[in-house]
């Protein structure tokens, strides 16, 4: 986002100052390394500049209907919130941008409740507290070069947390005392604009779970996600993880003819669908690539019985003859079919249709119609690939990992 000042900004130098009240009518600046803190409520009002480049430390309540930014540039200012004997509120009319904010609050939770809009653009610190924005109607905002650090189930925000760019993203959510994030895979359209956030309750209130797909067999009753874009389709890798706190046990009960997926309710067909996944034990994450916003939350797939097409998840592209390409057996009974391959960080790397037909194979180079660095070895490492193919019963997915060694 770019910033643009219309008023020249006299700047005041405060060096370890303390402030019983700020009330801002004309232009503030808290300059490089430098310090200002205010005991009482922080009110800068429509007529007010207030630019923060050192740290400056909030203790009460923070009201912002002016201008509150930071110089072109700097990347040291940090706005840290503070509690020391309550809530404190968070409120205003003007957007408040931070280069780096941190939250610290030890009080009784929710510790800040967020009714005004904050836009970071370097870190955030969930140092401790939960922000709370569920009923307030605040918005907290990430830029594309922003980040959530430390978040915990002390520390995150109830409510929607808003992500502009096309980096991967780790939406630093929770709710009932329970962090429970969402992550997206970095994007290839620029212009992107996500929110999510998470619910601590049965989504069968709303979205009944007898509407569903037939092989699903048990959805999620105790939470979901709620994920939006400002694209009416999007190309990203959700990754939604479970926790045995907050995760009916029958879901993640190990069984060979049931798979662990992301679910999505469907506001076309007014009913459950389920999403090809990959499910990741060690971390306790489920990923499957997405196509629209809406409503989303783990799921029970029954295994469909159809011909199992066998999948070698090694890749050693050296010449010697074994494991130069992607070798997927049993394939070439069904030449209606796609493969797509994405690196560590949701890139889609490889994209093609018939595979395996006239020496159409993945040697571990980058060499899809929509790849990035196109005919270079792809680095050694974990890769995700989601395949389609049409059987004699319709369609199958295989979803799952496979490694390349370029070394």
């Amino acid at each position: 986002m770019t910033r643009i000042y219309i008023k020249i900004v006299l700047s005041v130098l405060f060096i370890g100052k303390i402030s019983a009240q700020t009330v801002n009518t004309g232009a503030m600046a808290v300059l490089s390394k430098t310090e200002f803190a205010t005991i009482g409520d922080f009110d800068n009002r429509p007529t007010g500049d207030f630019i923060n480049d050192g740290q400056f430390i909030v203790y009460s309540n923070y009201n912002n209907d002016g201008l509150v930014t930071f110089s072109p540039k700097e990347t040291s200012g940090l706005t840290h919130f503070k509690g020391l004997e309550k809530a404190q509120i968070i409120s205003g009319n003007e957007l408040s941008e931070f280069n780096n904010v941190r939250f610290e609050n030890r009080m009784a939770q929710p510790a800040f409740l967020l009714s005004g809009m904050i836009s970071v653009y370097g870190f955030s610190d969930f140092n401790k507290g939960i922000i709370s924005n569920t009923n307030s109607g605040g918005s907290f905002i990430f830029e594309s070069d922003a980040r959530p650090d430390n978040s915990s189930n002390e520390s995150y925000v109830d409510g929607f947390v808003e992500r502009n760019g096309n980096y991967g993203f780790e939406f630093p959510i929770g709710s009932g005392g329970y962090f429970r994030p969402a992550s997206i895979s970095q994007i290839g359209l620029s212009n992107n604009f996500f929110k999510s956030k998470y619910v601590l309750e049965n989504s069968n209130n709303l979205y009944p779970h007898t509407q569903k797909d037939d092989l699903i067999t048990l959805i999620n009753a105790n939470e979901y996600w709620e994920f939006e874009s400002n694209q009416s389709t999007v190309d990203v890798a959700l990754s939604l993880s479970w926790n045995n706190a907050t995760t009916p046990t029958e879901l993640t009960k190990e069984d060979s003819d049931y798979s662990l997926a992301i679910v999505s309710w469907d506001d076309t067909e007014s009913k459950w669908k389920f999403f090809t996944s990959a499910v990741d034990n060690q971390n306790e994450t489920v990923t499957a690539a997405i196509n629209k916003s809406g409503i989303f939350t783990l799921g029970k797939i029954r295994i469909a019985t159809v011909d199992d097409v066998v999948v070698y998840n090694a890749v050693s592209p050296n010449g010697d003859g074994l494991n130069d390409y992607f070798n997927i057996t049993g394939l070439e009974k069904f030449s209606d079919n796609s493969l797509q391959i994405y690196n560590r960080y949701g890139v889609k790397v490889f994209e093609t249709s018939n595979y395996g037909v006239n020496g159409n194979w993945f040697r571990g180079i980058s060499e899809g119609r929509v790849t990035v660095n196109k005919s270079e070895g792809l680095p050694t490492g974990t890769y995700f690939y989601v395949l389609k193919f049409k059987t004699s019963n319709g369609y199958k997915d295989k979803v799952g990992y496979l490694y390349i060694n370029n070394d």
